[in-house]
């Protein structure tokens, strides 16, 4: 069984399958970055001034996990010139924790999420040595060309990889521990995104989310709740002036990410809430 540290491989001698925990250590530890960059765009774009939603809100509409967490893992393997991955169907599968990864059910569901991301034209598809090989188009879903951002991007945690399992599940028994991308649902993981996307302390109008990014009050609400009960978000409810309400004051909540997953960087202005 494989072990990964960084960027560094260790090997036991029991010749048990590895599991979908070795999977994406393997994946995650192929670079020497702990985290991967993503493009605001694919958050919340702008037109002439105007908030449009980015290509993550196609996945909260399509309700599909499977592929943004495809998607991710690509980005997080996919670190260098020419940003292409290929690996057997069964591997996605086994990293993603699907039942039975190398039968026919579970590769399909990888094969058919590749298509959903080459329709959203985050990816192109090609064969080589009988093996799927995708390569990276920008985050926008313009189809340009994937490079290496050098602004404008936010860092995923390589946590949402490697670390989970609150102490309390450990308590209960659950064995083995879950990972954060096994544990939070498709809100949780978009409201962490966006949450990426700002400083900490941000205030977010979830009747807004449809605005800003495409994304129902209700998703942003399940997804707060959700990264809140898991300990990995932290919500300050404050009292506000507004001289238009009944009482003359309103409350705002503010949102702050916790470790292991709160923003790797805070330069630049926050790209919450647009203008």
């Amino acid at each position: 069984m494989n072990r990964y540290v960084g960027a560094m491989q260790f090997t036991s001698q029991d010749g048990s399958p590895a599991s979908t925990h070795d999977t994406v250590d393997a994946i995650a530890g192929s670079t020497s970055r702990d985290a991967f960059p993503l493009r605001r765009t694919f958050i919340q774009q702008k037109q002439q001034s105007i908030s449009i939603p980015g290509p993550l809100a196609s996945f909260v509409s399509a309700r599909d996990r499977t592929a943004l967490l495809l998607y991710f893992l690509a980005l997080t393997k996919a670190s260098k010139e020419p940003w292409d991955v290929s690996h057997h169907s069964a591997v996605w599968a086994r990293a993603l924790g699907l039942p039975d990864p190398t039968g026919l059910v579970a590769r399909g569901r990888i094969s058919k999420a590749w298509t959903r991301l080459v329709d959203r034209k985050l990816l192109v598809r090609t064969r080589r040595n009988r093996l799927a090989e995708l390569t990276l188009l920008c985050e926008d879903g313009s189809g340009d060309l994937y490079t290496r951002p050098g602004s404008g991007f936010i860092n995923i945690p390589h946590a949402l990889w490697t670390e989970g399992a609150t102490p309390a599940q450990e308590e209960e028994g659950i064995r083995p521990p879950k990972r954060w991308f096994e544990l939070l649902t498709l809100p949780e993981l978009v409201f962490l995104i966006i949450g990426l996307s700002n400083h900490n302390g941000f205030v977010l109008p979830l009747e807004r989310g449809p605005d800003y990014y495409g994304i129902s009050a209700d998703t942003l609400y399940r997804g707060s709740t959700g990264l809140r009960h898991h300990e990995l978000l932290d919500i300050q409810k404050h009292r506000i002036t507004a001289p238009l309400a009944p009482e003359g004051f309103t409350f705002e909540n503010r949102y702050t990410l916790r470790s292991p997953l709160e923003p790797r960087e805070r330069k630049g202005s926050s790209a919450g809430a647009p203008q």
